[in-house]
C-alpha cells in the first residue's frame, strides 16, 4: 500500500450548493442543512473533484499507485456498494441499514463469522450474493500484494477458510478469536461483492452467470487471470461508461460518460436495490488541475438552480488554503459556512533509520523535549485561521466518537521552551540560546545524551515539507525560530508531494538506513478504510504504513491487544494503546485542521461523513 495516498486530505472546502468536502471533508450533520420547502424530483449537480486529482481506479480492489479518495469515494462506492457503509449521518459507525449484508454474528469464541446477504440485484438482473463476496475473496488472496490495504498477517492472512452453505451466506473460519469490533470495522470494511459477470479471463469470452461452475477466480491461476484483465481494463479510463464490465452495478448510481481527463457524468440505476434512491436527474464529477482554477469559478460566483430554473444545474466549488481568510466576505454574498473535521490525526515524523541523526530521534527525552516546542495553540490561531484542533494522540477527540478516552484532550508535552531546555541539559547536552547545541556527555547513564550519540555530536536537522500549504510553511518556519532558542537547528526543505513520497516511502519497513531526517506532510492519517482506530497499520513493526520504522515491543503488544479483545475490553485494550503511543512519541503531534464548508441554493439532503464517503442519492432540490 501507498500510506503517503491514503494521507492526501484537503485543507478546506467551500461547496456551492451542499455542505460536503469534495475528496476528504467529514463531520457531523450541519446545523444549516433545514430541509424546509417543497421537494422538487430532478435536476443535475455538479460536484468539483479535489485539484490533480482525478479518478483514474474504477476496479474496487485497488492498489496503492490508485489508493486515493476520489477513486474510492468519488467514483467506485456510487457504483459498486461495499459489504458494509461506514460513516452515514456523520458518525464514527458502520451504518447497517446502507450495507450489503446484515450485521456479522460472531461464534466459537469469536473464530467464525457469519455474513448474511441482504436482498440487492446487480444491474444485469442477477442477485448479489455470497459468491459475490468470496469472488472478491478469492482475487484479493491470489493478487494481495497488489492490494493497498494489505497488511502481513491480517486480512485475508488470517482467513483460514471460507464456505457459502447457501447463496446468502458466506463463513469466515479465523486463525483466532479477534475482537468482533476491530475485525467488522477493519477487515469486513474492505470487502466490495463483485458481480461474477467479472469472472473471466478475456472481453471475447460471454459473461458467466452465477451458477456457473469451474469459474476462474477459484484457482489461484485462474484468479489472478481474472485480476490482470480486470486491472487492465481499469488502466483504460476511455471505457469506463461503455465497457460491458463496468456497466454491470450494484450502487445507486451508473455511469453515463467519462472522459480520460475525469469528468465523470452519474445517472440513477434504475435497477438499484437499496433504501435510498436518487432524486436528482444526474451528477457530475468536474475535474480541475489547480485550486486556481477552481478558486477562479468560485469567485466567479456560479449560478445555481434545481428544477424549472435556467441550466437545472448547481456548481459546486473548492476553497484553497489561501481562500479562507477571505471567508468572511463569502458569508456577506449570502454563504452559510460550517467547519468540519475527517477522522484523522495529524502529525510529521522521526526517520528512526537515519545513519547521521537517527540515534537521536531514538531517544524519548530528545522526542518529548521537541514536542515542547511545537506550540499548536499559538499555530492554530496564526496559522489555521482558526480553523483547526490540536492533536495529543493517536485517536482524535474531534470529531465526537466513542473511541478517544478524555486523556486525548489533554496535552502531555504543552509549549515549553524552558522545559525543552531543561530536559536537554539533564541528558548530557550543552545547550546554546541562538548557537548550535552538542552532546557534551556522551553515554548512556540517566544524565547522559544515549546510545549512539558521540560527544561533540550537534542537534541539527533536515525537514522536508510539502509546497503548497500556507500554514505548514507558517508552523514549521516558526518550530526553526522556536528551536533555535535552545540551539536547534533546523534546516527546512519545501519540495513536492511527489518529492516526499518518493524520498520516504522506499524507506517503509527497511532495515536499511535512509536519508530523510524529519518528514512533514501537512495532512493527516485517517482512519479509512481502517476505521476503528487502531495502529497496526502505522505504528506496528514491519507494518507497510510504518515509514519511520518505528519499532517497539510494548506498543506491538498493546495494538495486538486493540485486535483480539474481547467485546467487554475492547475500550480497556483501546486505552491503554492509545495512552502509550501519546506519550512515547512515535512521531511528532500537530494541528489536525478543519474545512470550512459553504452552503448556496436549495439542494438539500446531504450529511457529512467522518470517513470521506459521498450519497449524492441522498440531494434533492426544495422549491421554498
Amino acid at each position: 500500500m501507498n500510506p503517503l495516498a491514503r494521507r492526501r486530505y484537503g485543507r478546506a472546502a467551500v461547496l456551492l450548493g451542499l455542505a460536503l468536502a469534495l475528496a476528504a471533508c467529514s463531520s457531523a450533520p450541519s446545523s444549516s442543512s433545514s430541509q424546509a420547502g417543497r421537494r422538487l424530483k430532478g435536476g443535475v449537480v455538479y460536484f468539483a473533484e479535489q485539484p490533480s486529482s482525478p479518478p483514474n481506479y474504477i476496479f474496487p480492489l485497488i492498489s496503492g499507485e490508485y489508493w486515493t479518495l476520489t477513486n474510492v469515494f468519488d467514483l467506485q462506492q456510487l457504483l459498486y456498494r461495499p459489504l458494509y457503509f461506514f460513516g452515514a449521518n456523520g458518525r464514527e459507525t458502520v451504518d447497517y441499514s446502507l450495507s450489503l449484508a446484515e450485521a456479522p454474528r460472531y461464534s466459537d469464541r469469536d473464530s467464525v463469522v457469519t455474513i448474511t446477504m441482504k436482498h440487492y440485484k446487480w444491474s444485469d438482473g442477477e442477485t448479489v450474493s455470497a459468491r459475490d463476496v468470496v469472488f472478491w475473496i478469492n482475487l484479493l488472496k491470489a493478487n494481495k500484494d497488489e492490494w493497498a490495504s494489505y497488511v502481513p498477517g491480517g486480512f485475508p492472512d488470517n482467513v483460514v477458510s471460507v464456505s457459502e452453505p447457501n447463496a446468502r451466506t458466506v463463513v469466515l473460519h479465523l486463525n483466532r478469536s479477534y475482537n468482533p469490533t476491530w475485525f467488522t470495522y477493519n477487515e469486513l470494511s474492505q470487502i466490495t461483492p463483485l458481480p461474477i459477470a467479472w469472472d473471466r479471463t478475456s472481453l471475447s469470452q460471454p459473461a458467466p452467470s452465477a451458477t456457473a461452475a469451474h469459474l476462474p477466480d477459484t484457482t489461484t491461476a485462474g484468479a489472478r487471470a481474472v485480476y490482470k484483465l480486470l486491472n487492465a481494463q481499469s488502466e483504460d479510463l476511455s471505457t469506463y461508461a461503455t465497457s460491458p464490465i463496468w456497466r454491470v452495478v450494484d450502487g445507486p448510481w451508473r455511469l453515463s460518460a467519462f472522459t480520460t481527463t475525469g469528468r465523470a457524468t452519474f445517472v440513477p440505476n434504475p435497477h438499484y436495490s437499496g433504501p435510498v434512491k436518487p432524486t436528482i436527474s444526474e451528477f457530475v464529477d468536474l475535474p480541475f488541475t489547480s485550486d486556481t482554477a477552481e478558486f477562479d469559478l468560485l469567485q466567479a460566483g456560479s449560478a445555481y438552480g434545481g428544477p424549472g430554473t435556467s441550466g437545472d444545474e448547481i456548481t459546486v466549488g473548492y476553497l484553497p488554503d489561501q481562500a479562507v481568510p477571505r471567508s468572511a466576505s463569502l458569508e456577506a454574498r449570502g454563504f452559510k459556512l460550517d467547519t468540519t473535521y475527517p477522522a484523522q490525526f495529524d502529525y510529521f515524523e522521526p526517520n528512526f533509520n537515519n545513519p547521521s541523526v537517527g540515534a537521536i530521534l531514538r531517544q524519548l527525552y530528545f522526542r518529548q523535549a521537541f514536542q515542547h516546542l511545537v506550540n499548536q495553540t499559538g499555530w492554530i490561531k496564526a496559522f489555521y485561521d482558526g480553523v483547526a484542533v490540536p492533536t495529543y494522540g493517536p485517536i482524535p477527540p474531534v470529531p465526537a466518537n466513542p473511541y478517544a478516552d478524555s486523556l486525548e484532550k489533554v496535552n502531555p508535552y504543552p509549549f515549553s521552551v524552558k522545559e525543552a531546555k531543561s530536559i536537554l541539559s539533564s541528558h548530557g547536552w550543552k545547550v546554546r540560546p541562538g548557537g548550535l547545541t552538542t552532546c557534551a556527555h556522551a553515554g548512556t547513564g540517566k544524565d547522559e545524551c544515549g546510545a549512539g550519540i558521540p560527544a561533540g555530536k550537534a542537534l541539527s536537522f533536515t525537514l522536508m515539507y510539502p509546497v503548497g500549504y500556507s500554514y505548514t510553511d507558517s508552523s514549521m518556519a516558526n518550530l526553526a525560530s522556536t528551536a533555535k532558542e535552545v540551539g536547534i537547528e533546523l534546516s527546512l526543505r519545501e519540495v513536492s508531494e511527489d518529492t516526499i513520497t518518493g524520498t520516504i516511502l522506499p524507506c517503509a519497513s527497511s532495515s536499511s538506513s535512509c536519508s530523510w531526517e524529519i518528514g512533514q506532510y501537512a495532512v493527516g492519517w485517517p482512519y479509512n478504510p481502517d476505521h476503528y482506530p487502531t495502529g497496526e497499520e502505522i505504528f506496528a513493526t514491519g507494518a507497510l504504513g510504518n515509514v519511520s520504522n518505528y519499532s517497539n515491543a510494548t506498543s506491538n503488544k498493546l495494538i495486538e491487544a486493540t485486535t483480539t479483545a474481547s467485546s467487554s475490553g475492547e475500550q480497556k485494550a483501546l486505552d491503554a494503546y492509545q495512552n502509550q503511543i501519546r506519550t512515547i512519541l512515535p512521531n511528532f503531534w500537530q494541528p489536525s485542521p478543519g474545512e470550512v464548508v459553504s452552503l448556496q441554493g436549495n439542494l438539500k439532503g446531504y450529511v457529512f461523513n467522518p470517513y470521506s464517503a459521498i450519497t449524492p442519492e441522498d440531494w434533492y432540490f426544495v422549491k421554498h
